[in-house]
């Protein structure tokens, strides 16, 4: 197993390893060491002193099917230093352990200080979505990230930089890309999301919650299953769905979107969203809540408005607005909406009262 990268062998899998083994004094070197089972394979040399790793070179490490690095290992004192460097690499299992949270995807590292070096051609993460020419430096101790800095290329070309700093007991996390969708399916963050630019600021205590703000622009929505239930079920209670009240067929297969934004608050095991805002021409939202806490259960609540460009009129009108728009970023028209329950299967429920409601009024009928 390898726990910091998210990747075991399984059980029943079979696999075999023979090496040369050879020892002088304290120093045990294992020199064409070679595991191989049906899907991965690893050869290389190996040094151990007093039965701890030393050093390792592997001029082939395949963990998955495609992956063609090459890795080398060296130890001094309690440090390790961590070279990766080839033509393709599978990062799924990675992406999937350091997306969790930082106490889980670094519980095999221990106490040491680790570094780690990459120039890899060719990324695969979800979705199919390959990065290229990804350059990274990063270095943790234990569960703290000290350093993270991240270039990359998605597969439109566009550009994507991340960067993680610590300094004086504080972090600061900046993510930037010209092609917010492809960076998020690249993460299995958000699969429904098509091009637009995105950038997310968030900062903290070196141990503590980050807390900053997404901001995105000039991106589309497309065939995202929950715009699609809010416009077509008729609520309970209701005897209308939001297409009949508006008297048309809302069109949620391809939504564009002129900006998306939410502050955040990021801390052990949850995630709470405030004053966020979906703004488009055609269809409008705000939101605000929990995405997930540490029972992985979300409980997210907003307000939804279609024919948005028009309704945002109304809201910017010195008179008008304050009765009709309900502020800036709320539309004449719209229902609320919440999802609650497990995070990865929410249910919606829609609130009837809130449909065709005048935008000063809709707040009275937000689910609290």
């Amino acid at each position: 197993d390898i726990p910091w990268a998210g990747w075991s062998k399984g059980a029943g899998i079979p696999a075999k390893v023979a090496f040369n083994m050879a020892k002088s004094g304290s120093t045990t070197t294992l020199s064409d060491f070679a595991l191989d089972g049906k899907s991965f394979s690893i050869d290389g040399n190996v040094t151990l002193v007093n039965g701890a790793l030393s050093a390792a070179r592997f001029s082939k490490v395949a963990l998955n099917r495609g992956d063609d690095v090459a890795v080398s290992v060296k130890r001094a004192g309690k440090s390790y230093a961590v070279d990766v460097s080839g033509a393709s690499l599978d990062a799924r299992s990675l992406i999937k352990q350091f997306t969790s949270d930082v106490d889980t995807a670094t519980k095999g590292a221990g106490s040491d200080a680790i570094s780690v070096s990459a120039d890899v051609a060719s990324l695969t993460g979800f979705h199919d979505e390959v990065l290229s020419n990804l350059k990274l430096e990063y270095s943790a101790a234990g569960s703290r990230v000290n350093g993270l800095n991240v270039t990359a290329a998605a597969s439109s070309g566009a550009p994507i930089t991340i960067n993680n700093t610590t300094s004086e007991g504080g972090r600061v996390l900046r993510v930037k890309s010209a092609d917010a969708g492809a960076i998020l399916r690249f993460l299995n963050v958000y699969e429904h999301m098509e091009g637009g630019a995105i950038t997310l600021s968030l900062s903290g205590a070196a141990d503590g919650p980050m807390k900053g703000q997404v901001d995105a622009r000039n991106f589309y929505v497309v065939n995202e299953p929950k715009l699609a239930s809010i416009v077509s079920t008729t609520p309970a209670g209701d005897t209308r769905s939001l297409n009949e009240a508006v008297k048309g067929n809302i069109d949620t297969s391809r939504v564009q979107f002129e900006r998306g934004f939410a502050e955040i608050d990021k801390g052990s095991g949850y995630l709470r969203l405030a004053n966020g805002l979906l703004r488009g021409p055609r269809i409008g939202t705000t939101f605000q809540g929990t995405l997930y806490d540490p029972n992985n259960n979300m409980d997210m609540t907003g307000t939804f408005m279609p024919v948005y460009g028009l309704n945002r009129i109304f809201g910017e009108l010195p008179l008008f607005g304050p009765l009709l728009g309900n502020g800036r970023d709320r539309g004449l028209i719209g229902v609320t909406y919440r999802l609650r329950g497990n995070a990865n299967k929410p249910t919606l429920n829609v609130n009837p009262l809130s449909v065709v409601a005048p935008g000063i009024f809709r707040s009275i009928f937000e689910y609290r």
